[in-house]
C-alpha cells in the first residue's frame, strides 16, 4: 500500500468514526420553533453514496414517469439530493421548486444550484404549515422523508391541492415501520395506511403504490373527482 493509499484509507476511517460518533450523540430529529424536524447536523449525510444503494433515487423517479418540460416541487428538499435529479428529468424546458424551512438547508440548496449550474431550479424558503408556492404551478409535488414532519397534515395537503395543475400528482416517499437500517426513528414513522387515510381526508385518491425499496414505500396520489372539479372551478 502506498503512502497516498494509506492517507486516504486513514481519512475514510476517520470520517466513518466521526459519523458513528455523530449518530450516537446527536438526535436524528430536533425541535425547531415548536416543530419536530430533521436535524441539520446530519446535512452532510444526505448526499452519502450509501443512500444511492438503499433509496435507489433513479428507480424512484422512473416509477413517477416525469415528462420533460414538467414543473415539480421538491418539498423539504434538504441538500438537493432529489432536486438535482428532478431537474435532470424535467430538462431545460421544465422547472423544479426546491423548498425547505430551515436556513441551513436553504444555504445548501443555493450552493448546489450555483455550483452545478441548475438553471431550472428555484430555491424557496418556505414556512411551517404553508407550501409557499404559486397556485396551479405544479405537475408533481414530491415529498422524500418529510411528510412525517408536517403538522396538521390534512390541512397542509389541502393547501398543496391549490398548487396542482390538472392531472398533477403528489408522491410521498417514507420509511416503512419495522424496516431495518438507519433512517427515520421508529417512533416517527408512518404506516402507509395512515398516510393514505390522511390524503383521502384532504381530497386525494391513491393511484399507485410502489414497494420495491428495502426501507421505504412510495405512494402516489391525485385529486379525486369532486376535489379536482372544485379546484378547476375555483381557478376560473
Amino acid at each position: 500500500m502506498t503512502r497516498t493509499e494509506r492517507r486516504y484509507g486513514a481519512g475514510a476511517l476517520l470520517a466513518a468514526a466521526l459519523g458513528f460518533v455523530l449518530f450516537a450523540c446527536a438526535p436524528f430529529m430536533v425541535e425547531r420553533d415548536g416543530h419536530r424536524v430533521f436535524n441539520p447536523a446530519y446535512l452532510r449525510f444526505l448526499d452519502s453514496s450509501l443512500r444511492d444503494g438503499w433509496q435507489q433515487p433513479e428507480a424512484v423517479l422512473d416509477a413517477l414517469e416525469i415528462p420533460e418540460g414538467a414543473v415539480a416541487a421538491d418539498v423539504g428538499a434538504g441538500s438537493g439530493y432529489f432536486t438535482e435529479r428532478l431537474a435532470d428529468r424535467v430538462g431545460p424546458a421544465g422547472l423544479v421548486y426546491a423548498t425547505d424551512i430551515q436556513h441551513e438547508m436553504i444555504a445548501a440548496l443555493e450552493h448546489r444550484v450555483a455550483e452545478r449550474g441548475l438553471d431550472n431550479v428555484r430555491v424557496v424558503h418556505a414556512a411551517f404549515g404553508d407550501p409557499t408556492l404559486p397556485e396551479a404551478c405544479c405537475d408533481l409535488v414530491f415529498f422524500s422523508s418529510v411528510y412525517k414532519e408536517i403538522d396538521d397534515r390534512v390541512d397542509y395537503m389541502k393547501k398543496v391541492a391549490l398548487l396542482l395543475r390538472p392531472g398533477a400528482r403528489v408522491a410521498i416517499l417514507e420509511f416503512r415501520p419495522g424496516a431495518r437500517g438507519l433512517g427515520t426513528p421508529p417512533a416517527d414513522r408512518l404506516a402507509p395506511g395512515q398516510v393514505t387515510q390522511e390524503l383521502t381526508d384532504a381530497g386525494y385518491e391513491l393511484v399507485a403504490t410502489h414497494d420495491f425499496l428495502p426501507r421505504e414505500y412510495l405512494l402516489v396520489f391525485a385529486l379525486n373527482g369532486p376535489a379536482a372539479l372544485s379546484l378547476d372551478e375555483s381557478s376560473m
